[in-house]
């Protein structure tokens, strides 16, 4: 009997394929990322709930510590995932998705206020766009590269 066939042996592939995935940023890119995803609350916040600066604090960073964990688990931080713009979009997007799952749950759990539809429409269409903008820029990714395997 094969010993990584069955259950078990679907449950070790899984594991060890996350766990080459989860990488996590360096110090500097992790303070603009979180500063990014927690201007992005405070706006989304403002905007559609007409919170203040100090109400939305408490809840900001338990967000703000999920959507950058789904964006560790989805590998976008792996040094051979930034060399292409093409990698970092296909990552953001799948922690993206992951942070729209996952967002709602913690907010749910902990700021029930913070589950209303126009502020997590809001968030997660401003998240989406601002972190596809920025985080290629800060990760020093070639913007001539085409995608493809091949060198330029």
């Amino acid at each position: 009997m094969d010993i990584n066939s069955g259950a078990a042996g679907s449950t070790r592939y899984m594991a060890r394929t996350v766990f080459r995935q989860v990488r996590f940023p360096s110090l500097s890119r992790c303070i603009v990322e979180a500063l990014m995803f927690a201007s992005v609350f405070f706006a989304a916040g403002y905007v559609s709930l007409g919170h203040g600066l100090t109400e939305m604090l408490a809840p900001m960073v338990p967000v703000v510590l999920t959507v950058m964990l789904c964006s560790v688990v989805s590998g976008v931080y792996r040094s051979e995932i930034t060399n292409s713009i093409v990698n970092i979009y296909v990552h953001s997007a799948y922690g993206f998705a992951l942070a729209s799952v996952a967002f709602p749950l913690v907010a749910l759990w902990l700021a029930p206020a913070y589950t209303d539809g126009h502020f997590v429409f809001l968030f997660l269409f401003a998240t989406f766009f601002v972190t596809n903008t920025i985080r290629p820029l800060i990760s020093g990714t070639d913007f001539m590269d085409g995608g493809g395997r091949r060198g330029n």
